[in-house]
C-alpha cells in the first residue's frame, strides 16, 4: 500500500531544513542540489513541490512572516500600553531574541530578490502584509483614543509609520553604524507623544 503524505506538511518540513539551511549558510550560498542530496529528496519530488529555488525562498518567508504576524498578535495581547503595542507590532527591527535575529537576516538575505521580482504571488503576499500591518496601527491608535475616529490627519501619520520603519530598516543595511532598533524606539515615542498631545 502506498505511503500518503500530507502536501501541506512536506512543504511544511522542507521549508524548516531550507530555513535552517539559509541561516547556517546564507541565501548567497545556498545550493539546492546539495540541499536536495542532504535531506534525501529527489529531484522530481522537489519540484513537485516547488518549481524554482526562489518559490522555496518565497514559501520559506512566507512561513516564517505568517509565524512573526502570530507572535505579534500574542505579544500585543500581552502589552498594556501603546507603546509597548507599537514595539510588538515592530518586533522584527527592535527585538534582539535569536528567533527574530534569524528572521532578520533572512529578510536582508532575501531583500534584492523581493525588491525585484515579478511574481504575481509575492507581490500580492506583501500588499496583505503591509495592510495588516496599517490596519493593525490604525487600530491600535484607535483604541487609544477610546474608540473615537482619528482625524484625516493623525491617520496619515499612523499610515505613514511601517513606511518610515522600512526606510529605518534600509537605513540600517547601508550605515553600519546606524542602530536601528534604538532609532527606531526613539521615533515610536515621539510618534506616541505626538499623537497623544493630539488626540
Amino acid at each position: 500500500m502506498p505511503i500518503v503524505i500530507n502536501r501541506e506538511e512536506k512543504i511544511k518540513e522542507i521549508c524548516t531544513k531550507a530555513f535552517d539551511e539559509f541561516i547556517k549558510n546564507g541565501i548567497e550560498n545556498f545550493s539546492l542540489n546539495q540541499f536536495i542530496l542532504n535531506n534525501q529528496i529527489s529531484k522530481g519530488q522537489f519540484y513537485h513541490y516547488f518549481k524554482t529555488k526562489e518559490d522555496l525562498i518565497f514559501e520559506v518567508m512566507s512561513q516564517k512572516t505568517v509565524e512573526m504576524i502570530e507572535r505579534v498578535e500574542l505579544l500585543l495581547n500581552d502589552s498594556n500600553s501603546l507603546i509597548n503595542k507599537l514595539f510588538s507590532v515592530f518586533a522584527i527591527y527592535i527585538d534582539d531574541s535569536e528567533e527574530i535575529s534569524h528572521l532578520r537576516k533572512l529578510m536582508f538575505d532575501t531583500f534584492d530578490l523581493y525588491m525585484h521580482t515579478s511574481n504575481p504571488k509575492v507581490k500580492e503576499f506583501d500588499q496583505e502584509l503591509y495592510t495588516w500591518i496599517d490596519e493593525k496601527l490604525v487600530s491600535l491608535f484607535v483604541e487609544a483614543n477610546q474608540q473615537k475616529p482619528l482625524s484625516d490627519g493623525i491617520f496619515q501619520i499612523v499610515k505613514s509609520i511601517s513606511a518610515t520603519a522600512d526606510g529605518m530598516y534600509i537605513r540600517s543595511l547601508l550605515v553600519s553604524e546606524y542602530d536601528l532598533k534604538s532609532e527606531l524606539m526613539n521615533y515610536l515615542c515621539e510618534i506616541e507623544k505626538l499623537i497623544d498631545g493630539a488626540l
